[in-house]
Parts: structure tokens; C-alpha cells; sequence
């Protein structure tokens, strides 16, 4: 929520200084000069081809004499625009001259011509003199000048009732009704270029006959003075150092009316770029560092000049450089804000190191450790108190190192110690160097990366992938070592250090030589004790059966039960051994392709002839067209014939035991279903644990080793078994993953 507040007043501080700028004047300066500039940008674009300007210049003054020019000129000129539309003659007549008559006469017998009027000062205008007659109209001259004294606006609205001159071209051309003159608001004049990009001809060129009359044919041509020492020249967007004639700014004026090309202005397009401007340090600055920012920053600031330049190009404009300098000093204060939070943040966890520091040296033996003094941390006293216990902090890790180095190279065995990502090594012991030259043969070689190390020694996957802390991989390797060969047991930990954000994968050895040399005697004494038993087992078995079919009566019932017990001792022997085998690793599971359905079908057989002798109907159920599983057939043929036949000898006479076999996308599922007297809850968990047995079974059946038989080959799959919650009767569920293993592997069960 602070880093919120913290943030939210970038935006803040920008707006406020925005205002400030609008209410001193120092918007206006940017609304003008960014308009200054994206005209220059955009260049000069091709003017209407039905206005021709005709301009006194300094050719027609040196040919003619001095400035006014005598009208009986001004009436010739008007004889040589016959075939104009319109004519428009930017001359104040405000003074009575001796040709009034010629030239009224030419007005008058001409095409529509209006006559300019300018205000004379005293809040007056300048018109023409009554004796001048015969022009259609009058039509005011007057600049709008902005504060720096450039021509941008235009007001269309009347001056003392007298209409803008290039409005009173137009509608004595008969365009007045045409004209979207309706708003009193100043519009932004739509500038083609800079000086005499309109069609301009020289005065004297046109009056002694040079150009044609169909030159003029239909076209509003604007009479006016164009050289520059006349006084009637503004600077204007385009012109800077050469100013604009006043006749050319008045066509550019009537080129907007007739085309309606006056440009545009989007008020509210500047302060929506300023909401969303102030977006950014609320939610894309803090997710991107500082140069991601600028890059950022500095295409937003592209494509707003792009708009406004496109907008312009279609006589539209918005103050584009507002919305700009809110994103500059938005971005300033933005990074003034975080730079004074991220030294509060440094200066809060140097005191807190500093009493972390003070806590920990507590518990370290270090001489002549003294009390903290509490002085302000940017003060002398304060920084050499820091100093003072980064020298008792390096004076207690020096002891803990020799501590630790001991324990880690004198008494533990084998390990080293990886950054999860890069995979890096941070720290092996003095044992794991020898066990890594031993393994690689080399004599003064680095450390393994993680990668390597899993590239030369068989990693086993954890068994979530989702690794966690604690989660492990294990492994089991042979190597060669000066004594002799020895056997390493390995596991990989994933290490978490939440408070400095480490993560690290952390392998350990174990030296296992003298385990394995134990296990393998006592394989050696099972079996050699497993094979003594069955013998004499074998011998009793079948002199029992002999005294079987001789004896009758009780002493019949006698030699059955010797049978009995005979036949279930030799069943648990040889449960026995193949758990053996199966822990020892021996026992190698074969995988290949087979038809899990075919091998319940098999199964199945194999139990009739029992279940037939009970009354006992077994059925399967299973998905048509199964795909082939790839696993030891022979394996879990045994564990399912292992459930089978125990659903058959605990379920009563006449009733159904099944077998449901569903393949789904990603694994298979098999189930074996009877109606005996079932499984307790608190029994089912520890079922499958060697010499279990279920307390609803006779005292005679079995020694609880088949369930963890299975329990065992299921789990060398890579599947999983379970003792289902039932109402009635017993459920057993094996899943088998489709993707266990390769297909013609071979997997060690242990």
C-alpha cells in the first residue's frame, strides 16, 4: 500500500506542475510551438488550384513608381481579369483619388470582385471612399496575431458587421451558403507552406498582357501587395525568416473555407494520454527496470508524435507536447521517488543487519565483544559502530568457518552443492573431491556442474515433479577407488533458503560397501536356509499324501491338516524369496509391449479350476481395444493371480468376484472386486506391509506376505495399489502409468 501511496504521487506532482504551467501562460507556448513543428514536419502540401494571387512585387513598384499605385492601373488590371469567378483586391480605397471613376467603371463591368477593410486604430474601419462604386462587397483584412506575434488563428465572425474578406469572396462567388462559418471561435488556420505556394503572378506581368485570359477562367484571383517593403507580410508557422504576404495568408484563409480544411483541434485526446500517462508508475514502471522504462518511454513518445503528425495530415490537431512533458516529469519524479525509498530501504536494513549482527554475536564466543552505543547511523560515532561489528561478525564467521570446514572435510562424507539455476557448483567437500577424481580419473580437474554430474551418474527422477524442499533423486554407482571398489549410495536435495532467496540442489554420498557385503550374506543365508527348509517340506508333503489316500477316519483328518501346514509353509518360503529378490535387486523387470487385457484373460483361467470348486463365478470387464502397455507380463500376471486368489479364498460360496480393466488417456487402471468380508479402515493403509495380515482371516491362511509381494511389483512399475473404501466386500485398484519406462528396458526392483 505505501509503494502504492509512493507512486501515485509521481503522477501527482507532474499534474500539479501541468497546472501551474497552464495558469503562468506556459501552455499556450507549447500548443503553439508544437504546432510550429509539425507543420515543418509534415512539409508543404499542394494548394487549391482555383486561387491565383496576383502581387504587386518590387518588378511592378520599379516599372510603375511609388506605392500606391494609380488606380487607372488597378482599372486596367481588373480588364485583364475578365473570366475570373471572383476577384478579391487587398487595397484600402479609404482616400478619394482622381481615376475613382475608371476604376469604379472596371468594378462594376467586371466579375464579382470585394474590396478589403481594415480597422484604422481608433476602433474604427477603414472602407472605401464613397466616390469608389460597383464591387459586390467588402470584406475585413484583420491579422490575428498570437502572443509571440505569428499568425496561426483566423476568427470567421464579422468585424462591425463587415464580413472576413475571404468569407465575402466566397459568397459573391456564390459559395456562401457552402461555408461552415456558424462557430464565433477562432479557428487554426491550415497552412499549405511557406511564401508563394499558392499560383502567384507578378502585377506588371499580368497588366502588360503575358498570360492568358484563360488563366484566370473560373478562378478567385486575390490582388495585393507583395513585396515586402509594403509593410502587409506576417510571420506565420512555415516562415520564420522571410515573412508571408497579407494576399497569400487571405488565399490560404479562402483555401480552407472552399475545401473546409481549417485544422481541427481534439481537446480531449491530451488529458486522456495524461490518465493513461499516469498509469505507467502505478503498473508497467515497476515491473520493468530502468532501461526497459526508457526503451519504453521513448517509443510512447514516438508513436504520440506519429498520431499527431498523421492526425494533422487529416486537419487534426491536439496539444501533443502537454501529455509529453507530464510523461518526462511523470518519469523524473517517479525515479526521485524510488531513489529516496530505495536509501530508506537501504538505511532500514543496514539497521537491521546491524541488530541481526548484535543477536548472532550473542551467540558466538568472541573476546572483548562490547554493548551497541545507538548512534545515528550516517553519523561518524554511528558508522565506525558499524564498522565495529562487521569486524566482530567477521571475527565470528572466521570461527564458525573453522568449525564448519572441520566438520565438513574430517567427519561427514561425500557431498557438493549446486545453485538450482546456472547449476553451478557453491561448495564440495574434501571427500567429494577425491570420490569426483576417482570417478573421472583425473587429477586436479573442477568441480562437476549439476548438469555433468547428472550426465555421468544415473539420476533416478524424484518422485513429485513438482520438487520441493526435501525432494529427492537418488542413485547408486561402483567406483574405483585406491582401497579397492567401493559402492556409493547418492541422494540430491533440493536446499531452500527462503530468507536470502537461495535455491540449491545438494548431493550426498554415502558409502555403502559394507551394507551391500551384509546384504549379500544374508541372501546367501536365506537362501541357502530357504532351500534346507523346502527339501524336508518336499519330503513331508509327499508322505503325507501317501498317508492320505491309505489312512481313513481320523487319522485321514490328521494327515490333512500335516498337508495343510506343509503346503502353506511352502508357500510362505517361496513368497519369501521373491521378496527377497525383489528388495535385493535381483529381480529385473522386463519391459515389454503386451496386451494387459490378453493377460487378465490368462489370469483368469489360471483361477477356474479353485473358484469353480466354490461356486465362485469370476468375470472380466474391459475396455474393447485396449492399447499394448509396455512392463513384465510374467510380474504382474503373478501379483494379479496373488489378488485373485485371495479374493477367492476369503469371498463365500456363489458369489462373484470381478476384475475391471479401463485404459484412460495418460495410465490403466485394473481393479479386482470380490464380495468377501472386506477390509477395515484402519486396516487398509498397513495391508500391503510384510507380515500383515487382515483381522478378518482365519488364523491358518497365510503369513502376510502376498499383498506386499504385489505391492512391491506394482511399484517397480511406477504405478501405485490401493485398498479401495468399500460398503462391501474388497476393491483393489492398481494404476500402471503409461509412461513409466522405455520400451525393452530393464529395471532393477528394490
Amino acid at each position: 500500500m505505501r509503494a502504492v501511496l509512493r507512486r501515485s504521487a509521481a503522477p501527482a506532482l507532474s499534474l500539479l506542475l501541468l497546472l501551474v504551467l497552464v495558469w503562468s501562460g506556459g501552455r499556450t507556448i507549447l500548443v503553439n510551438t508544437g504546432m510550429d513543428l509539425l507543420f515543418r514536419a509534415r512539409g508543404a502540401m499542394p494548394p487549391d488550384q482555383r486561387i491565383v494571387i496576383v502581387g504587386v512585387d518590387d518588378a511592378t513598384l520599379a516599372a510603375y513608381g511609388r506605392w500606391p499605385l494609380p488606380r487607372r492601373l488597378h482599372a486596367e488590371l481588373l480588364g485583364r481579369l475578365a473570366g475570373a469567378r471572383a476577384l478579391g483586391l487587398d487595397f484600402l480605397f479609404s482616400e478619394a483619388a482622381a481615376d475613382d471613376a475608371l476604376l469604379s467603371a472596371a468594378l462594376a463591368s467586371g466579375p464579382p470582385a470585394v474590396l478589403a477593410v481594415a480597422p484604422d486604430g481608433r476602433q474604427g474601419l477603414l472602407k472605401p471612399h464613397s466616390d469608389i462604386s460597383g464591387y459586390a462587397g467588402l470584406g475585413h483584412i484583420e491579422a490575428m496575431l498570437s502572443g509571440d506575434g505569428i499568425v496561426r488563428q483566423v476568427r470567421l465572425s464579422p468585424l462591425e458587421e463587415v464580413p472576413l474578406f475571404a468569407v465575402s469572396l466566397a459568397s459573391v462567388a456564390g459559395l456562401g451558403k457552402a461555408l461552415d462559418t456558424g462557430s464565433h471561435e477562432p479557428r487554426f488556420i491550415n497552412f499549405y507552406g511557406p511564401e508563394s505556394t499558392f499560383l502567384t503572378l507578378s502585377y506588371r506581368d499580368v497588366l502588360e498582357g503575358k498570360y492568358p485570359d484563360t488563366v484566370f477562367a473560373g478562378r478567385f484571383v486575390l490582388v495585393g501587395a507583395q513585396a515586402l517593403g509594403l509593410g502587409d507580410s506576417y510571420i506565420t508557422t512555415f516562415t520564420r525568416k522571410t515573412p508571408t504576404p497579407g494576399i497569400e495568408i487571405q488565399a490560404t484563409i479562402l483555401s480552407n473555407l472552399l475545401n473546409n480544411s481549417f485544422v481541427r483541434p481534439l481537446p480531449w485526446l491530451t488529458p486522456m494520454l495524461i490518465a493513461l500517462f499516469a498509469l505507467l508508475p502505478l503498473g508497467l514502471w515497476p515491473a520493468l527496470g530502468e532501461r526497459r522504462n526508457l526503451l519504453c518511454n521513448l517509443l510512447l513518445t514516438v508513436l504520440v508524435l506519429a498520431a499527431a503528425l498523421q492526425l494533422l495530415r487529416r486537419h487534426c490537431f491536439f496539444d501533443y507536447l502537454s501529455p509529453l512533458a507530464f510523461l518526462l516529469f511523470t518519469y523524473l519524479f517517479y525515479l526521485c521517488l524510488e531513489l529516496f525509498a530505495a536509501v530508506r530501504h537501504i538505511l532500514h536494513q543496514t539497521q537491521m543487519i546491524d541488530q541481526e549482527l548484535d543477536e548472532r554475536l550473542r551467540l558466538v564466543y568472541h573476546a572483548g565483544q562490547g554493548p551497541s552505543a545507538g548512534h545515528c547511523p550516517f553519523s561518524p560515532a554511528g558508522i565506525q559502530e558499524h564498522l565495529k561489528r562487521l569486524q566482530r561478525a567477521a571475527a565470528a564467521l572466521r570461527l564458525q568457518h573453522h568449525f564448519l570446514d572441520n566438520l565438513l572435510n574430517r567427519e561427514l562424507p561425500p557431498l557438493i552443492l549446486w545453485e538450482s539455476g546456472s547449476g553451478e557448483p557453491v561448495f564440495a567437500n574434501v571427500a567429494f573431491h577425491a570420490f569426483w577424481r576417482a570417478c573421472t580419473g583425473q587429477e586436479g580437474g573442477g568441480l562437476p556442474r549439476f548438469q555433468d554430474f547428472g550426465a555421468r551418474i544415473p539420476l533416478k527422477p524424484p518422485e513429485d515433479s513438482a520438487a520441493g524442499a526435501g525432494t529427492r533423486s537418488r542413485f547408486d554407482l561402483q567406483v574405483k577407488m585406491p582401497a579397492g571398489t567401493r559402492d556409493f549410495q547418492g541422494t540430491v536435495h533440493r536446499l531452500l533458503a527462503p530468507e536470502s532467496g537461495f535455491c540449491g540442489d545438494l548431493a550426498l554420498l554415502q558409502d555403502i560397501t559394507e551394507i551391500k557385503e551384509l546384504e549379500r550374506v544374508k541372501d546367501e543365508v536365506v537362501s541357502i536356509v530357504s532351500h534346507e527348509f523346502k527339501q524336508p517340506l518336499t519330503v513331508i508333503l509327499g508322505y503325507g499324501q501317501m498317508l492320505m489316500e491309505e489312512l481313513e477316519g481320523a487319522n485321514r483328518t490328521f494327515a490333512q491338516k500335516i498337508c495343510g501346514q506343509a503346503g502353506r509353509l511352502n508357500r510362505m518360503i517361496r513368497d519369501f524369496l521373491d521378496i527377497a529378490r525383489l528388495e535385493s535387486g535381483r529381480q529385473q523387470i522386463r519391459r515389454l509391449p503386451f496386451s494387459l487385457e490378453h493377460m487378465v484373460a490368462e489370469t483368469l483361467e489360471s483361477i477356474q479350476s479353485s473358484a469353480g470348486k466354490k461356486g465362485i463365478l469370476v468375470i472380466q470387464e474391459a475396455s474393447e481395444h485396449t492399447s499394448l502397455y509396455s512392463g513384465d507380463e510374467d510380474l504382474l500376471m503373478h501379483a494379479l493371480l496373488n489378488l485373485l486368489d485371495n479374493a477367492v479364498k476369503f469371498s463365500d460360496a456363489g458369489t462373484v468376484v470381478k476384475v475391471v480393466l479401463v485404459e484412460e488417456p495418460e495410465r490403466f487402471v485394473l481393479r479386482v472386486v470380490d464380495q468377501g468380508p472386506g477390509i477395515p479402515d484402519a486396516e487398509r493403509e498397513r495391508i500391503f506391509g510384510k507380515f500383515q495380515r487382515g483381522s478378518r482371516t482365519e488364523k491358518d491362511e497365510g503369513f502376510g506376505l502376498g499383498l506386499h509381494l504385489v505391492h512391491q511389483i506394482i511399484e517397480g512399475h511406477g504405478g501405485s495399489i490401493e485398498a479401495l473404501a468399500v460398503p462391501v466386500g474388497a476393491t483393489f485398484e492398481i494404476v500402471l502409468p503409461k509412461a513409466a519406462a522405455g520400451e525393452g528396458t530393464q529395471t532393477p526392483l528394490a
